[in-house]
């Protein structure tokens, strides 16, 4: 099996007559005048935005859109990762395997290339795919993995927020709630895209395992194994479901306690506030103003007025 691989920029146009009729041609996305010359010889276009597999002269044509981890081009302060969209394009006849592949590497892509690399000269073009399809759900398996270490700190998060604090004293606030809800909402974004993804891997799969001949068992292996990760990207995503749902309670619990305190202090006050507001009418005769200890018997009194709803909300234990 060769391999023909293209450079990002050429400085000349390629001829038809320099392409390859066998091996595996992987081609820039941003080469427009590579992706004309593949058009012009082998009669497939290339340069569009497919979304759906189509056949075009003899040739299989398959997209795949994958969010893979962009590890360690791209280094985040706090230690994440950056998923970036991978979206490639496969053209498969019985000879040659043609990939049209974004402008950043792909790690999955390296490694099968070294892998294709070591296959016989006899080799097809499927068992080449297999190798690329079987990297690629790899890579999958690993943003899969990925972003359960991210759910797992949002999971302690949540922990946190019904707690009411943090490991450094501080109290959870609405905003912290808020934030996590955010990272929550990112995750179960990316893990439909992965969802996504291993759909559209399994569809290339099974487009190439009808014509494998020999390797359909490494084929329905491979199905076997992109199932098994869609069936443990759906266990991550009904995990940011719960997550979700605790959120959501512990922020409806605050609330109800925010507003259980104003209600407490404003049953306390509302009797001071009601004998303040009698005493600051300007009736002309009262009495306690001639009293010595008048002022002494509305102060009690407000005191008094005051402790006994706190004492009766203390003692049906509405405080807690």
């Amino acid at each position: 099996m060769t391999e023909n691989t293209t450079a990002t920029a050429q400085p000349n146009p390629v001829t038809g007559a320099e392409l390859p009729r066998t091996g595996w041609l992987r081609v820039r996305a941003s080469d427009r005048a590579m992706l004309a010359s593949i058009q012009g010889t082998y009669g497939v276009h290339l340069d569009r935005d497919n979304r759906h597999p189509t056949y075009e002269q003899g040739c299989v044509v398959l997209p795949l859109d994958l969010p893979l981890p962009d590890f360690p081009h791209h280094v985040v302060p706090d230690g994440g990762t950056v998923f970036m969209g991978a979206r490639i394009l496969l053209a498969l006849t019985d000879d040659l395997l043609i990939t049209v592949e974004p402008d950043h590497p792909i790690e999955a892509l390296a490694a099968a290339q070294s892998r294709i690399g070591r296959l016989p000269e006899t080799a097809t073009s499927r068992e080449a795919l297999l190798i690329i399809l079987e990297g690629l759900n790899d890579a999958l398996q690993d943003t899969v993995d990925r972003i359960s270490h991210v759910l797992n700190r949002l999971a302690d998060d949540a922990v946190d927020s019904s707690g009411g604090y943090r490991l450094e004293g501080r109290q959870v606030g609405v905003a912290d709630i808020a934030q996590t809800a955010v990272s929550l909402g990112g995750a179960e974004e990316l893990i439909a895209r992965t969802v996504q993804g291993q759909l559209m891997l399994e569809r290339a799969a099974r487009r190439v395992r009808r014509a494998s001949g020999h390797a359909q068992q490494e084929y329905s292996t491979l199905l076997s194994d992109i199932q098994g990760g869609r069936r443990h990207a759906r266990f991550q995503h009904a995990k940011v479901r719960n997550i979700q749902q605790s959120l959501m309670t512990t922020l409806d619990l605050k609330q109800n306690q925010i507003i259980k305190v104003f209600t407490v202090v404003t049953a306390v006050f509302t009797p001071p506030t009601l004998i303040a507001a009698y005493y600051g009418q300007n009736f002309a005769n009262m009495p306690e103003l001639a009293l010595e200890w008048g002022e002494w018997f509305v102060m009690g009194t407000t005191a008094v007025f005051a402790l006994v709803p706190l004492a009766y909300i203390k003692r049906k234990g509405w405080l807690r």
